[in-house]
């Protein structure tokens, strides 16, 4: 079965372009999601096919119009919620924590 993560000479898009290499770590959060999904591996929470039928799920559009660290963020969320590793609750806590303190209002 062919997914949105397999656009290598689909019809319509054209060549691939690989004057712009993105898989090298432009920000601090896409080390850190590379690092947290090596973890999770190494620890079993998860198996690289897992990883990849994840990423392959996402929903087209959003595919598209995300960077190649914003895949592997995806289904890295959408795997440890759905192992059981956090709860949906608990991981939309955590985030709004995150943001009030990013935003100088630490709960």
């Amino acid at each position: 079965m062919r997914s949105i993560a397999d656009m290598g000479g689909m019809q319509g898009f054209g060549p691939v372009n690989r004057g712009d290499d993105d898989t090298r770590f432009k920000a601090e959060w896409e080390a850190k999601t590379f690092a947290v999904n090596i973890l999770s591996l190494a620890a079993g929470c998860f198996n690289i096919d897992e990883s990849r039928y994840s990423m392959e799920n996402m929903p087209p559009l959003d595919y598209l119009a995300t960077s190649y660290f914003e895949h592997w963020l995806y289904s890295l969320e959408d795997l440890l919620i759905s192992k059981g590793v956090f709860t949906q609750e608990e991981y939309r806590a955590r985030i709004a924590e995150l943001a009030a303190k990013e935003a100088g209002h630490a709960a």
